[in-house]
């Protein structure tokens, strides 16, 4: 074999890995690295897709969720908050890698929520920043 082709070999045998998906985060992780923690009903979601390479997108979502319990961060019960996450929506045949937000959030879905306010906007932590109650 040509050296070319012995390093290519090497390279998708490595690489598999670390194109895999996200292990989820532990409790105490979420708890230290949220800075909003909710419970609360999703009232809506905004949905968009973000074309990506390759035949691939993303479903970006902004959730808005109704506060019945605030854990962290001071928000107000009753309030409504609006947190961003996102999921993988189409992907070639074969692919394996970072699905985006673990379970997939739907409108009416009550849960506790973790979040993390990045640049004014709040993001659930990813992989699973949300638990379904």
């Amino acid at each position: 074999m040509t050296r070319p082709l012995l390093l290519l070999l090497f390279l998708l045998a490595t690489a598999g890995p670390a194109w895999a998906a996200l292990p989820p985060l532990s409790d105490a992780e979420r708890q230290a690295e949220s800075e909003v923690i909710v419970r609360g009903e999703i009232m809506s979601i905004e949905a968009r897709e973000k074309l990506l390479k390759a035949g691939s997108s993303n479903l970006e979502m902004i959730l808005t969720i109704k506060i019945k319990e605030c854990l962290k961060g001071g928000l107000e019960v009753g309030s409504v908050v609006m947190i961003q996450c996102w999921v993988a929506q189409e992907r070639p045949e074969g692919w394996a890698g970072d699905g985006g937000q673990r379970p997939k959030p739907l409108a009416g879905d009550e849960g506790t929520f973790y979040a993390k306010d990045r640049g004014g906007k709040l993001h659930l932590l990813h992989p699973n920043g949300w638990d379904a109650q």
